[in-house]
């Protein structure tokens, strides 16, 4: 290392953070977990539970703020699923102190933090995938189809997030639930209406779902 370069001896290099980066971007495409939709749709029904005319309102549009989050955690750590624990429990801290100013996430300041090993195969899997990216006679369908699959995954787990607190509000309301009453993107309600409708669990009649299975 060059002696006159005063973070020639630092453990995080620019040079290995762009790799790292980049990597995580290209390899990580992390999937949410069964307990993990279910910690999000409990805090997601706490968050709607106290919202006031004093916070912003919680659609299902925080919903994918949440999983973007929890995903974007889980890729930093370079992790192929979404746990409820660290990913998502870090997601709603952020949202929380976004919307409330609370943070219950306690970091000892003393303690190291604790890196992922990337080995020299993966750095260097990194620098070919970097710069077959930084072609521009490259096909960039191969470049763009990790975003695709992350937007495909968040909507699917936003839908299956929202059949659960719709699936959850019939049985509140005695096997009923008028359309109406669902809060949220309506385009997004519809499609997990009608999910519920296509697998025998709800039946549609004026506006109203019914419990098939009651």
């Amino acid at each position: 290392p060059d002696p006159s370069d005063p973070h020639a001896h630092d453990v995080l290099q620019h040079d290995f953070l762009r790799k790292y980066l980049h990597y995580a971007k290209l390899r990580c495409q992390p999937v949410l977990t069964e307990s993990a939709r279910d910690f999000i749709a409990n805090r997601y029904a706490e968050m709607r539970a106290r919202q006031d005319e004093r916070t912003l309102p919680i659609t299902a549009r925080s919903l994918e703020t949440v999983i973007r989050l929890a995903s974007a955690h889980a890729k930093a750590r370079l992790g192929h699923t979404v746990e409820a624990n660290p990913d998502c429990e870090v997601a709603m801290d952020i949202l929380s102190f976004a919307l409330y100013h609370e943070n219950t996430t306690v970091i000892d300041p003393s303690s190291p933090p604790v890196m992922p090993v990337v080995s020299e195969e993966s750095s260097a899997e990194a620098e070919d995938n970097e710069s077959t990216a930084s072609n521009p006679e490259g096909n960039n369908d191969s470049n763009d189809r990790p975003t695709q699959r992350r937007r495909l995954n968040e909507d699917e787990d936003v839908a299956r997030i929202l059949m659960s607190k719709i699936w959850e509000r019939i049985e509140q309301n005695g096997g009923t639930l008028n359309v109406d009453d669902i809060e949220g993107d309506q385009e997004q309600v519809q499609a997990a209406v009608s999910t519920l409708e296509e697998k025998g669990r709800v039946m549609v009649n004026d506006g109203v779902l019914y419990d098939m299975n009651g």
